[in-house]
């Protein structure tokens, strides 16, 4: 007699445990990510043509693509 594993046990009714994910939340969480990637990939740009070109005023909005894709 298995008391601790009371669902598994024998002539006792079964409870089917399913684990489903809301299809809302994975879809706004795949929204996130993608607009997360979005402005990783702009505040690079911003860095790159910064560095390559010497202009220091895209250095502002990079940092802030990038706390944006944090």
């Amino acid at each position: 007699n298995c008391s601790y594993f009371k669902h598994f046990t024998p002539g006792q009714s079964s409870e089917i445990f399913e684990v489903t994910t809301q299809k809302e939340y994975s879809i706004s969480a795949a929204a996130i990510a993608i607009f997360s990637v979005g402005f990783a990939i702009i505040g690079t740009i911003c860095v790159l043509f910064s560095f390559r070109k010497k202009k220091d005023y895209l250095l502002k909005p990079a940092s802030m693509f990038y706390t944006f894709a944090g």
